[in-house]
Parts: C-alpha cells; sequence; structure tokens
C-alpha cells in the first residue's frame, strides 16, 4: 500500500511540472481573438506566439533533456522552471506582438524542463508494462491541464484581459519551482550519467536517428502532434468565428475534446498487461482516421457544428492512445540516455506541431476545410511511418 502511496505521489508530483507545457500552450487560446484586438495584430501574428512557443518547447527538450542526462534531473528542472517566471512576466508586460513572439519563445524554452525530465524520471524508475501504466498516469494527470486551461482561461477573460493570464503562468511556475526544491527527489545516479560533453551528447542523438525502430515512433509522435496543434491552433477562430461559439463554449467543447483524450489514455494504461502496446497504437490509427475522415466529410458537404465536434472528438481521443503507446515503445528501445530519448521525442513534437500551427491562419480561417485536410494528412503520414519504419527492419517484417 505505501508502495502504490508512493507511486501516486510521484506520478502527481510529474504530473504538475508536466502541465506546465499544456497550460503554457492552452490557457490564453480563448483570448486569441481579443488578443489580436488588444495588440492590433493579425491573426496570424497571434498564431506565431504559439508557433514560437512550440518551437522553445522542442528545442528546450532538446537541450535541457541532454544536459539532465549530465548534470541529473533536479538541478535542470530547477533552473528552468525559474528562467519560466521570467519569461511569463514579460509576457504578461508585452508592449507588441512582437516582445509576445520573442518571450513565448522562452517561456516555451523553459517550460520544456517539466516535461522531459518528468519523463525521463519515469524512464529511470520503471520499464515493460510498468512504463506504459506510468506513461498513461502521467498522461491523465497532465490531461487535467487542457480540459481546466481553456476553461479557466475563458472565465479569466470575463474578468480581465489576455495578460491576466500571463501572470497566472508566472504565479504557477513560481509554485513549481518550489516544489522542484523541496519534494523533487534525484532519480539518475552519479554513476550512471553521461560523460564527455557536447560530443557525447551529440553522438547520443546521432545514434538515436540511426535507431530504425525508434524513429519510427518519433515519426508517429510527431505527426500524431502535429494534427493536435493544428487543432489547437485553428479550433479558437473557426469555433469562434465560423459557428460564433463565445469563449466560454469554446472552451466547453475544448475541454470535452480534451477528456476524450484522458479517457482513451486510461484505457490503454488498464490494457496494457493483457493487449501489447503496438496493437493498441494501431487501434489509435483507426480512431484517428475515423475522426480526420469524418470532419474532411463536414467540411466538404457543409455538414454543420454536430459532425464537426463529433470529427474533433475522434481526433483528440485517438490522440490519448497513439502518445503514451508510442512513447513507452520508443523509450523501451532505450536502455540509457533517457533524457536524451526523451528530448529527441520531444523535439518532433513540437517542431512538427510548430511548423503546422500557423498554416490554418496562412490558409485562411473562413472555413474548416484547411484544418480538416492538413490532421487527415497527419494521420496518414502516421501510418505509414508505422509501415516503414517500426513494422519493417531492412525489408523484413519485424517477428516473421
Amino acid at each position: 500500500m505505501a508502495s502504490r502511496s508512493s507511486h501516486l505521489r510521484l506520478i502527481l508530483l510529474l504530473g504538475a511540472f508536466t502541465a506546465l507545457v499544456p497550460l503554457t500552450i492552452d490557457l490564453y487560446l480563448p483570448a486569441f481573438p481579443k488578443l489580436a484586438e488588444g495588440l492590433k495584430t493579425e491573426p496570424s501574428l497571434v498564431q506565431l506566439s504559439l508557433t514560437t512557443s512550440l518551437l522553445g518547447i522542442a528545442f528546450g527538450q532538446l537541450v535541457i533533456g541532454a544536459l539532465s542526462d549530465i548534470f541529473g534531473r533536479k538541478k535542470p528542472l530547477i533552473i528552468a522552471i525559474g528562467i519560466y517566471v521570467i519569461a511569463s512576466v514579460v509576457c504578461a508586460i508585452a508592449p507588441n506582438i512582437w516582445v509576445l513572439v520573442a518571450a513565448r519563445f522562452v517561456q516555451g524554452f523553459s517550460g520544456a524542463g517539466g516535461i522531459v525530465i518528468s519523463r525521463s524520471i519515469i524512464r529511470d524508475l520503471y520499464s515493460g508494462s510498468e512504463l506504459t501504466k506510468m506513461f498513461s498516469l502521467l498522461v491523465l494527470v497532465m490531461g487535467l491541464a487542457p480540459i481546466l486551461a481553456p476553461m479557466i482561461g475563458g472565465q479569466i477573460l470575463l474578468f480581465t484581459s489576455w495578460r491576466g493570464l500571463f501572470a497566472i503562468l508566472s504565479v504557477a511556475g513560481i509554485i513549481l519551482t518550489a516544489l522542484a526544491i523541496i519534494k523533487l527527489k534525484e532519480s539518475l545516479p552519479v554513476k550512471e550519467r553521461s560523460e564527455g560533453g557536447l560530443r557525447s551528447t551529440v553522438e547520443v542523438f546521432v545514434k538515436l536517428m540511426k535507431h530504425r525502430r525508434y524513429m519510427g515512433f518519433a515519426f508517429i509522435q510527431g505527426f500524431a502532434a502535429a494534427a493536435m496543434f493544428s487543432y489547437i491552433s485553428g479550433s479558437s477562430f473557426i469555433l469562434q468565428d465560423i459557428f460564433a461559439l463565445s469563449p466560454q463554449a469554446y472552451s466547453m467543447i475544448f475541454g470535452l475534446n480534451a477528456l476524450g483524450f484522458i479517457t482513451m489514455s486510461q484505457v490503454v494504461g488498464r490494457l496494457s498487461d493483457r493487449v501489447h502496446e503496438e496493437k493498441l497504437l494501431v487501434i489509435g490509427f483507426l480512431v484517428a482516421l475515423t475522426g480526420g475522415t469524418t470532419l474532411v466529410s463536414a467540411a466538404f458537404f457543409d455538414g454543420g457544428l454536430i459532425f464537426v465536434i463529433i470529427g474533433l472528438f475522434f481526433i483528440t481521443s485517438s490522440t490519448g492512445m497513439m502518445n503514451p503507446t508510442s512513447l513507452s515503445l520508443a523509450m523501451q528501445t532505450q536502455d540509457r540516455n533517457a533524457g536524451s530519448a526523451s528530448a529527441l521525442l520531444g523535439l518532433f513534437q513540437f517542431v512538427f506541431g510548430a511548423t503546422v500551427a500557423p498554416i490554418v491562419g496562412v490558409f485562411g480561417t473562413s472555413t474548416i476545410l484547411p484544418l480538416a485536410t492538413i490532421i487527415l494528412v497527419s494521420q496518414l503520414l502516421i501510418v505509414l511511418s508505422y509501415i516503414l519504419l517500426v513494422k519493417t527492419r531492412e525489408g523484413h517484417v519485424i517477428g516473421a
């Protein structure tokens, strides 16, 4: 019982650190239209602030993950979240869109420490199906953030401007810094840390990129993120402008989709002892394609809001299946350098996400077709990555 209690405390603690990333991404989504108006800028530039934060999260994971393999998990995390607090304050007082865009990059870069180090700590302590279970529990805890963040953000906008949202993020960073100092225990012994400095770090990343199966799961994570961040970037404008939903109604739909994400991640955790993770991953593909085709059909045949909501629900729910399974399967291919392996997965996720996030705005937000097309193409590329990289090795089917 004590062991189970300690696992729960660890997951709650790591979930709090991990939640910093979805909070950074999602809290200000309902404020996009008001932010554009307040800073007298275009929707595409507001989306650029999301893009730069995603790029920051991507490269922050790469750097902080590698540093955590060298210096341990605790110290890099404390420093990263401290920088996050400063960046959040700058976002709150930004006088124009370009200061906000730059500060969002730093905010994302430093906030990335929470997610990459949390995953590395779990890999330090667990393996096999237990690893999948712990990742699914981590998804459950961090999944509360995307449910609550837009809802909280929508309600806060009733009383304050978008600047108040970034003030809240700075306070959250202060609390997490204190938790890291007081509660977090080091999980990587000195004898197991990487040596050799920058050259050794680069060699590790090169080795990872030559690992076919690992890279297959990395691409799956990346294309799944592309679909999700297309939704995150475009849904606020589309649901509020095309379907005339209020920020509060939008946040409720966003929360419903996040609930689907959480539910399916927990289904994966419960089934991982009886069903192999790879089979669960394939089921996730099928759910994703169902959502993608529903959304495209709604765009072409004017299916209305209900079919858009259904399509988005399947899309986000499928990600709840694909994320923990592909993450666990990727990390199981690596015994050492968990920080670097986690960081490279995060790089793929957020670089792919940052690449597609502004595309919806560039192609216009007067129709859902750009969003639907980008999501469906991303899902097809997920399946292609699985077939070409995971299921085959040097031309032969694995296990054949």
